[in-house]
């Protein structure tokens, strides 16, 4: 535990314990079972055995200590600006763990493709400078284009549209759609993938059709659409999102 603490790595606890801190206020709990965690930030959490909240925690910031003291391995988590301390008194341990270095995960804030196409179709610049968006849903014999507008140049443009890493098969489907559409006569047409990210064999079939392929930040998007829902009543905004 003190090499976890030292080296700040991630620390998990479960054990029973009797909790005590001072701070803003003040409080104490009986002993019982407890989950504890120690993240690498310093911050720790307290769980029970219920519901989703902690019983205490202690911010990001803290100095944690660990020790024994009587019978009781005592744990510490001091803050000082403002002062806040929690203690944790705890007598039988079920189970330590630990992770030196754990790997902070990527966190993607995912939207539907209909979202995606609709913040792209009111801010087309995010694709590409002097691009104009007329229409979505355009039909054509295997489907319905995404989005589709007039590049800088005058020529089409046809977007196919995908909220999670595009593979071979979202190519061939924006291939059909380019084909459907030169059959028609329209020869001067591009067709773009877009999508956070894109598989091997999908960019080599892009690449090899003549076609098109660009990343599209979801932060980004999701930030610019909650943007558009401000203002809006709270029925607006369930309407929205499809709950109403």
């Amino acid at each position: 535990m003190e090499t976890l603490l030292r080296e700040r790595g991630w620390m998990l606890l479960w054990a029973s314990c009797q909790a005590y801190y001072e701070g803003r206020g003040a409080s104490e709990s009986s002993r019982g079972d407890v989950l504890v965690i120690v993240k690498p930030d310093r911050s720790v959490i307290v769980h029970g055995p219920r519901g989703f909240k902690p019983m205490n925690w202690q911010p990001s910031g803290s100095t944690v200590t660990v020790g024994v003291e009587g019978d009781s391995l005592v744990l510490k988590a001091l803050r000082r600006n403002p002062r806040e301390l929690l203690v944790l008194e705890c007598g039988e341990i079920y189970l330590v763990g630990g992770l030196l270095e754990p790997r902070r995960p990527e966190f993607y804030m995912y939207m539907s493709e209909s979202e995606i196409r609709d913040v792209l179709a009111a801010n087309p610049s995010l694709i590409e400078d002097g691009l104009r968006i007329v229409g979505v849903e355009m039909p054509v014999e295997p489907g319905f284009v995404d989005m589709y507008g007039y590049d800088k140049d005058g020529r089409l443009v046809v977007f196919e549209i995908k909220r999670v890493k595009a593979g071979e098969s979202a190519a061939r489907q924006l291939l059909r759609y380019i084909e459907a559409l030169r059959s028609r006569g329209l020869s001067n047409v591009r067709g773009v993938l877009l999508a956070p990210d894109f598989t091997e064999s999908a960019i080599r079939l892009l690449e090899t059709s003549g076609l098109e392929y660009k990343r599209i930040d979801l932060r980004r998007l999701y930030e610019l659409a909650s943007r558009r829902l401000l203002g809006r009543g709270s029925r607006d905004i369930l309407d929205y999102l499809g709950r109403g």
